[in-house]
């Protein structure tokens, strides 16, 4: 198996070769250039990890190519300077940035074209919400290269198939003995008690496998800033928070106001293409309506007008009934919605009734990632005010964490809450890049709009 790893990363290095060969050759480079810069760029693979064929998710992979061909360009801009002088760099650092997307294309492919003998096999211990949620992220990130065998049962609670339900955690060493795991995934965020824990678990299982790897709770203490420091035979675990970070916060504005503008440019295209069908019934093409935003003030936020100029009538005669009030009132949504126009479903099942909000990001009421702004009545029922305060010490969001995971499939406001809550307390320039990749996947398959 060593020597089988150890010949696809050959493999991968020399595919890599051919295409930046081919891409640098039809710019009339020179060949010493050419084999100098590859060298530096494979210097950088090697010191980022490129070549482990670990288990990682496509946004970490970019997130790593990114990465290199910064740290790619600053040396070869710097030699080239004194040594080469060579004319066609900039066209180099341009038509070069596709590498990056055929670099991660390249390793993906053979990851999982061998992926039966490079996966691991492991095994989730527990049944509940957290080991069912991850259990179906595996199976959307196949890149990921985890063989999921099954679940290890520790709580009464079962939310997985009982199929792959392999033994209670009592019978999991006999199941070790037996069966060949390379990994375990502990998904049991809410278990703390004394019969149960981390740390017993650890203890126990330590040495079984090759890896243990814990889910902690998302209100627990860790962030993806957290590090570990050996402080002379003490454990230090540092956190950091970049929400009140300066200059991330002007980097972010100025990447709000970029793609603000270019949503804005959409928004006159869509405007000229549908305000006719919009206006039908009377009534103005946008809607306004109030919402909580930033250290909880009221702004207006703008909309395609979806629903029938009566719409506020025919919602106080729905509302009379008591089941639709009940829904209503739990996600201030209705599933199925009479004042809703025809032109109007087809606005909401695109999602390209949002696109006033880049108004909204322009004028800096709103940013293109954060938590959704909520009426009133949404903070007084499920928020409460010191949790608002907590959430919307930023901007809110046209997209964020629940609807790039999801969208209005999630329906509990507690997960809702906490998924805006951990955006907070993890919140990167580069999870905000994410988020809006994944909206654009989750809009591009109409996951969840109504």
């Amino acid at each position: 198996m060593i020597f089988f790893k150890f010949f696809l990363k050959f493999l991968i290095i020399i595919l890599q070769f051919v295409i930046y060969y081919s891409i640098t050759i039809a710019l009339n480079i020179e060949s010493q250039f050419i084999f100098y810069s590859f060298s530096v760029y494979l210097a950088l693979n090697i010191l980022v990890g490129t070549y482990s064929l670990k288990n990682n998710l496509i946004w970490e992979n970019l997130k790593k190519q990114f990465q290199i061909h910064i740290e790619f360009f600053v040396v070869i801009f710097i030699t080239d300077f004194f040594f080469f002088y060579n004319e066609k760099i900039l066209e180099l650092f341009f038509i070069s940035l596709i590498f990056i997307f055929l670099n991660i294309l390249l390793i993906t492919s053979i990851k999982n074209f061998f992926w039966k003998y490079l996966s691991k096999r492991i095994i989730i211990i527990g049944t509940g919400d957290t080991a069912r949620h991850f259990s179906d992220l595996i199976k959307i990130h196949h890149s990921s290269m985890y063989d999921l065998i099954g679940f290890v049962q520790v709580q009464n609670e079962i939310k997985v198939p009982e199929g792959k339900v392999l033994c209670k955690y009592e019978d999991i060493f006999d199941f070790l003995k037996r069966n060949s795991i390379d990994e375990i995934i502990v998904a049991l965020p809410e278990i703390a008690s004394k019969k149960l824990n981390w740390r017993k678990i650890s203890e126990e299982l330590d040495g079984k496998v090759e890896t243990i790897k814990f889910i902690p709770d998302k209100k627990g203490i860790f962030n993806f800033s957290s590090k570990i420091q050996d402080y002379d035979g003490l454990f230090l675990l540092t956190t950091n928070n970049y929400i009140k970070s300066k200059l991330r916060n002007t980097v972010k504005r100025i990447m709000d106001i970029v793609l603000g503008l270019v949503g804005v440019f959409i928004l006159g295209i869509l405007v000229l293409i549908f305000s006719k069908k919009i206006k039908k019934d009377g009534g103005s093409i946008f809607f306004k309506h109030t919402r909580i935003g930033k250290d909880l003030k009221e702004f207006k936020i703008y909309k395609f007008r979806t629903m029938y100029v009566d719409a506020e009538k025919r919602l106080h005669e729905m509302l009379k009934d008591e089941k639709i009030r009940e829904e209503y009132y739990k996600n201030f949504k209705l599933r199925i919605d009479p004042r809703i126009t025809p032109v109007g479903e087809f606005l909401r099942k695109t999602s390209l009734d949002e696109f006033p909000q880049f108004i909204n990001v322009l004028k800096g009421e709103m940013s293109l990632v954060g938590p959704r702004p909520i009426v009133q009545r949404e903070l007084e029922i499920h928020y409460g005010k010191e949790v608002a305060k907590k959430i919307f010490q930023i901007k809110p969001g046209i997209t964020g964490m629940w609807q790039s995971h999801g969208r209005s499939d999630i329906e509990d406001y507690d997960e809702r809450i906490a998924s805006d809550l951990y955006y907070i307390k993890n919140w990167s320039l580069w999870l905000d890049i994410v988020i809006l990749l994944k909206t654009i996947k989750y809009v591009i398959y109409r996951k969840g709009a109504y």
